[in-house]
């Protein structure tokens, strides 16, 4: 199969169809043995930059804060933030975005266009074999 046959073909069947179909289907070998006609479009997209705020490591920005205070600082800290007023806070939310999108700038990233696909597919011909 080349690239457009197996995008194709994970369109048609999607991402799911694997681990619905197992639940069907007891422990054993089986022999596939069948020819399918797919026929429709494939749409495949332009490559994209955008941002992905899961590389900005928002941890790693607290790791370094909490590494310049000692432990009973550290306690204070998480006590408070477990038990803290709703507008307390949101002003410190504030302040932590402000560093948290400093830090997501450096997170443009370049991402494959998207696949859009109008498929059909049906089985044309299945060869009766025992496994």
């Amino acid at each position: 199969m080349n690239a457009v046959q197996t995008i194709a073909i994970a369109k048609l069947i999607g991402e799911q169809a694997e681990k619905n179909a197992r639940k069907q289907v007891a422990p054993g070998n089986y022999l596939a043995d069948f020819w399918m006609h797919v026929t429709g479009g494939i749409d495949v997209g332009e490559d994209y930059v955008r941002k992905v705020p899961q590389k900005a490591k928002p941890w790693d920005l607290l790791a370094v804060a909490l590494s310049h205070l000692n432990g009973v600082t550290v306690e204070s800290i998480t006590r408070e933030a477990l038990s803290a007023a709703p507008e307390f806070m949101e002003s410190i939310k504030k302040q932590a975005e402000t560093a948290i999108q400093t830090i997501k700038g450096m997170t443009d990233t370049v991402c494959s266009g998207r696949i859009t696909a109008d498929l059909n597919g049906e089985i044309v011909l299945t060869v009766a074999k025992a496994a």
